[in-house]
C-alpha cells in the first residue's frame, strides 16, 4: 500500500481568509454563544500567560481558573519587585499575542494541524495539573463583580479543560485537514485579537469595574488603563503581523530557490 502523501502548507490565501474572518467575528460576533467555547479558551491563554510569567519570575502561582461569564483569575505570590509585577500584569495580554503569533508562524508551515491541535491539548492538560485546584479561593466581592469568578470556577474550568480538550483531540485525530488546518489559524486569530476587547474601554465599554489588568497596571504606573489597553492593543496587532510577515518572507524565499520558479511539493 502506497503511503498517503501530505498535502502542502495552507496557502497564503487560505490563511488571510481565516485571519479576516476571525478579526470580523472579534469584533462583531464576540458575545454570542457561537464564540463562546473560544472566549473560554483564549481567556485560558490569558490567564496561562499571567502564569507563566509570574513563574518565570520566581513568583509562585497557587490557581489560575476561569468562569462561566468568560473571566479569569490567576492568583500569584507577590513578588516586591515594580518591574516584576509590572511584566506580570502585562503577561496577559502579551503572552496570549505571542503565543498567537507563533502559532500563526507555525500555522504557515504546517502540513495537517494534527501535531498544534495536540500540543493545544497538552498545554491545556498541563495548565490543569500544575495549577487549576477543585476549589478555588473566595474572590471577594469586586473581583466577583468584574470577573464573574466565584469559588466553583475550579470545577467548572476542569470541565472546559476536559470537553475542550476532547473536541480539539477528536478534530486532531478524525477531522479532515482544512478543518485541522482553520481551527489552527482561527484560535491564533483569535488569541492575538483578545486585547480589541479592552481596546473598547476607550469608548466607555469594559472598562467601568475598576479590576483588570488595565487598571492594575495603572495603580503600579499612574497612566490611565485606555493607556495601557491601547498599548496592548498595539502589541496584538504587531505580534500578528510579524507573525504573517516571517511566513510571507519565508514563502518567497522558497519560492526564488525553487527551479521553476513555483513550490513543489512531493
Amino acid at each position: 500500500m502506497r503511503p498517503v502523501p501530505e498535502p502542502p502548507p495552507m496557502s497564503t490565501r487560505a490563511l488571510l481568509v481565516c485571519l479576516v474572518l476571525a478579526a470580523a467575528a472579534s469584533l462583531f460576533l464576540w458575545q454570542t454563544v457561537w464564540l463562546y467555547p473560544f472566549r473560554l479558551l483564549v481567556t485560558l491563554m490569558h490567564e496561562s500567560g499571567h502564569a507563566l510569567t509570574a513563574w518565570a519570575l520566581g513568583s509562585h502561582v497557587s490557581s489560575v481558573t476561569i468562569s462561566p461569564a468568560t473571566g479569569g483569575l490567576t492568583y500569584h505570590t507577590l513578588t516586591g519587585s515594580l518591574w516584576k509585577e509590572l511584566l506580570i500584569a502585562s503577561g496577559g495580554y502579551v503572552g496570549s499575542s505571542v503565543a498567537g503569533a507563533l502559532l500563526l508562524v507555525a500555522a504557515g508551515r504546517m502540513r495537517s494541524g494534527r501535531a498544534l491541535l495536540w500540543g493545544l491539548v497538552v498545554w491545556m492538560v498541563g495548565v490543569a495539573v500544575l495549577w487549576v485546584p477543585l476549589l478555588a479561593r473566595d474572590p471577594g466581592a469586586a473581583h466577583a463583580l468584574a470577573t464573574g469568578s466565584s469559588q466553583s470556577d475550579g470545577l467548572f474550568t476542569l470541565g472546559f479543560i476536559a470537553g475542550m480538550g476532547a473536541f480539539l483531540g477528536l478534530v486532531a485525530w478524525k477531522g479532515p485537514v482544512w478543518l485541522r488546518r482553520g481551527l489552527v489559524v482561527w484560535i491564533a486569530a483569535l488569541s492575538c485579537l483578545l486585547a480589541l476587547q479592552d481596546i473598547k474601554g476607550l469608548f466607555g465599554y469594559g472598562l467601568e469595574v475598576g479590576v483588570s489588568d488595565a487598571h492594575a497596571m495603572a495603580q503600579l504606573t499612574y497612566l490611565p488603563a485606555p493607556f495601557w489597553a491601547a498599548v496592548w492593543m498595539a502589541v496584538s496587532l504587531g505580534a500578528m503581523w510579524l507573525g504573517l510577515s516571517s511566513i510571507v518572507r519565508r514563502r518567497r524565499l522558497v519560492t526564488s530557490r525553487s527551479p521553476v520558479g513555483s513550490l513543489s511539493y512531493r
